[in-house]
C-alpha cells in the first residue's frame, strides 16, 4: 500500500502537472496582488508584444468587431468571450484562418509543404509544467511523427491528412529520480497523439490516448505533450519567406480541457543557409467561462471570471520541411475562478506555466 501511494501521489507531485490553487492573502495589498496575478502572469510575456496585439485586433476587425477587443465578437479584456462570441471568431471544427502579412526580404526559403503519406520524423519533445511554487520536472518523450496513408475507400484529395505522434520512450530528465518513478514514467511508451493536417499545414482535432497500465498521475504529461503539439504544428506560406516575413494563424483548440480561440503571430527572425529561425507569439481566449477540468478540489468554482493564456518562443525549421528541427516554447495559463467573496474580496486563482523543448 505504501508503495502504491508513492507511485500515485509522488509522481503527480513530482511531474508537476496539476493546477495549484491560491486562495488569497490576509492583507488587502497582497490580496490585490494575487487577484491580478492571473492577468499579469499571462500578459507579462504576451500582451506586451504590440505586433501581436495589433494582429489579433486586425483579425477580430475583419470578423466584424471594431477595434478588435471592444466589440462583442472580438477578444474581450477579461480573456473570456461573451456567449456566441468565440463561434463568430472561429467556429468549432472550422479550418484555421491563415493570413500572410509579408514574405520578407532576400534570401528566402520555402518552408513546408505538408508531408506525403508515409513520411516520418523522429526526435524528442521535452515538456515540463509548473503550478504555483511547485518546481517543474521535465518529462522527455522520444517520439515518431507519422503521416498516415489514406484509407482505400476515401477520396485522398478531399479527406483531411491524418497524422500520429507515437511515444517510443519516456524519461524524467532530472538527477536523482527514484527507480520506481523512473519505471512508472517509462510505461508512457505506447501513448500517442492523433491529429489532422490541412493542406497548408495547420493542425486540428488533436486527441491523445495514454498507454495501458500508466499511473493515473502521469496522464497529464501526455495531455501536456498534446497541448504543446498544437503550438508546434504550424502552417506555412505557399511562397518562400525571408527575414521580416510574418503571418497570423487563428485556430480553435482545447487546452488543458478549456475551449479556446488561439491567435499565433509567426515571424521569420533569421535565415541561415536552408534554415529559418521563427519567433512564435501566442494569445488565447476562453470560449466561455466554464472551468470543468479534472482534479479540482471540492468547493472550487467551476466558472472563470478572468482568463489569460499565452506562449512565446523560437523554432528552427529547415527549408522544405514541415516540422521544427529544434526550438523552445514557454507557455502560461492563468485564471480567476468565480466571483470575489463579498467580505474578503478574495477569489481562487489557478496558474500553470509550461515549457517545451524540441530536438529532431
Amino acid at each position: 500500500m505504501k508503495k502504491s501511494t508513492l507511485s500515485r501521489a509522488g509522481i503527480f507531485s513530482l511531474v508537476g502537472l496539476s493546477f495549484a490553487l491560491a486562495l488569497g492573502c490576509d492583507k488587502k495589498e497582497d490580496e490585490h496582488h494575487e487577484e491580478s496575478a492571473a492577468s499579469d502572469a499571462g500578459a507579462r510575456k504576451v500582451s506586451d508584444e504590440p505586433d501581436l496585439d495589433k494582429a489579433v485586433a486586425s483579425v477580430a476587425a475583419a470578423k466584424g468587431a471594431p477595434n478588435g477587443a471592444s466589440g462583442p465578437d472580438g477578444p474581450p479584456p477579461n480573456g473570456i468571450f461573451a456567449p456566441g462570441g468565440a463561434d463568430k471568431a472561429l467556429a468549432k471544427g472550422a479550418p484555421a484562418i491563415f493570413t500572410l502579412g509579408s514574405d520578407g526580404s532576400e534570401p528566402r526559403v520555402q518552408l513546408g509543404p505538408v508531408p506525403k503519406a508515409g513520411a516520418k520524423h523522429s526526435g524528442t519533445i521535452e515538456v515540463a509544467s509548473q503550478s504555483g511554487e511547485q518546481g517543474a520536472i521535465p518529462v522527455s518523450f522520444a517520439v515518431t511523427i507519422e503521416v498516415q496513408k489514406p484509407k482505400p475507400d476515401s477520396d485522398a484529395g478531399a479527406s483531411p491528412i491524418q497524422a500520429v505522434v507515437k511515444v517510443t520512450g519516456a524519461t524524467i530528465n532530472a538527477p536523482g529520480v527514484p527507480p520506481e518513478i523512473a519505471a512508472s514514467v517509462s510505461k508512457l511508451k505506447g501513448s500517442h497523439v492523433d491529429f489532422q493536417l490541412s493542406p497548408d499545414g495547420a493542425g486540428s482535432n488533436f486527441h491523445y490516448e495514454v498507454a495501458k497500465g500508466v499511473d493515473p498521475g502521469l496522464t497529464s504529461s501526455v495531455q501536456s505533450l498534446s497541448d504543446n503539439l498544437m503550438l508546434l504544428v504550424l502552417p506555412f506560406p505557399s511562397k518562400p519567406v525571408g527575414v521580416g516575413a510574418y503571418w497570423m494563424v487563428t485556430t480553435r483548440d482545447v487546452v488543458n480541457g478549456i475551449d479556446v480561440v488561439t491567435y499565433r503571430l509567426v515571424k521569420v527572425e533569421k535565415v541561415e543557409g536552408n534554415a529559418a529561425t521563427l519567433s512564435v507569439n501566442t494569445k488565447r481566449y476562453a470560449a466561455s467561462s466554464a472551468f470543468d477540468i479534472e482534479g479540482l478540489p471540492p468547493g472550487v468554482p467551476h466558472s472563470m471570471s478572468e482568463f489569460q493564456g499565452g506562449c512565446q518562443g523560437n523554432l528552427v525549421v529547415n527549408a522544405g520541411d514541415w516540422f521544427a528541427k529544434s526550438g523552445e516554447l514557454d507557455s502560461m495559463l492563468a485564471a480567476a475562478l468565480g466571483a470575489a467573496d463579498p467580505k474578503t474580496k478574495q477569489r481562487p486563482m489557478v496558474q500553470l506555466q509550461g515549457r517545451a523543448v524540441v530536438n529532431f
